[in-house]
């Protein structure tokens, strides 16, 4: 993410559930004013190539309130329009709703958002419908404690600088069960998580942000989004990548699990190259102002 945002690209479909995304993407606004593209996509070609009313009158709404948004509209498939338009221009971020055209809460996995993050090299903020929005003072940053994981971190440390927030670095300890003597297996104890989160706050809180350091033990996901609800949590930022390093559909369970449940917006980027490809024209499209 560039230290100033100066584009946002808005994927929605239409649907109540879709427009979540607005308010989400407001911290950002109020603080660098950027232009907010909000992209319709007609799947059918027999379909009438104009904007559902009420995702118009979203945009009217924004713009109602001083912010540069408009609504563009193309024909094809829905994830390879979200990338063509963000390769099209200079975009900083991508925000979209996790759910489906029918309204119906999907898993991130198979749907057009894990197809977005797979192929663009862009940081995605994504949220569920219905996940309550507040200011973004406190960005909790979870890390697993290996390099690919830190990717998220210059995201965050712009962020917190931009929004005068503070950084929750986070950590789950997880038992490791090992292979005993005998037949039963031994659960060994968990690493103290405490020493990389410390050497971490400790070099950011050298560059001028606020740090705190959360440790916490069990199993990855559902520790996480215990600690979210728990804390209350405004933005979770991770970097989605597979622990044996393996590139995935979504480059990790955790992520997958955490993006599916979680209580708030989060943040991710690919810890790893995307496989992106110069997308081919698009079929049509038309900018509503």
């Amino acid at each position: 993410m560039n230290e100033h945002v100066e584009r946002i690209l808005v994927a929605a479909d239409g649907s109540p559930d879709s427009e979540a995304v607005f308010s989400v993407i407001m911290p950002l606004v109020r603080a660098d004013a950027p232009q907010v593209s909000v992209l319709y996509v007609v799947e059918d070609p027999d379909e009438s190539f104009m904007p559902p009313a009420r995702l118009a009158k979203a945009c009217g709404a924004l713009r109602s309130t001083n912010v540069n948004a408009h609504l563009e509209l193309r024909q094809g498939m829905p994830a390879e329009e979200i990338l063509r338009a963000s390769q099209e221009r200079t975009t900083d971020l991508i925000a979209m709703s996790t759910h489906g055209r029918g309204g119906v809460v999907r898993m991130v996995a198979g749907s057009v958002a894990e197809e977005v993050l797979r192929k663009t090299e862009l940081p995605v903020l994504l949220t569920r419908p219905g996940t309550p929005v507040h200011d973004w003072k406190r960005i909790v940053v979870a890390l697993d404690g290996s390099e690919r994981s830190e990717a998220i971190l210059p995201d965050a440390v712009k962020l917190a600088r931009k929004l005068g927030a503070s950084l929750e670095l986070l950590r789950v300890a997880t038992p490791v069960v090992a292979a005993g003597a005998g037949e039963a297996p031994m659960v060994l104890p968990p690493e103290d998580p405490m020493p990389y989160l410390k050497g971490i706050a400790d070099r950011l809180e050298g560059e001028g942000v606020k740090v705190a350091a959360v440790a916490l033990e069990g199993r990855a996901s559902e520790a996480i989004l215990a600690h979210l609800k728990e804390s209350a949590a405004p933005l979770l930022c991770m970097a989605t990548h597979g622990r044996s390093g393996l590139v995935r559909l979504l480059l990790g369970s955790v992520a997958e699990e955490v993006v599916r449940r979680s209580p708030c917006p989060v943040l991710l980027r690919r810890s790893v190259p995307a496989s992106v490809r110069k997308a081919p024209a698009a079929k049509k499209t038309a900018e509503v102002r």
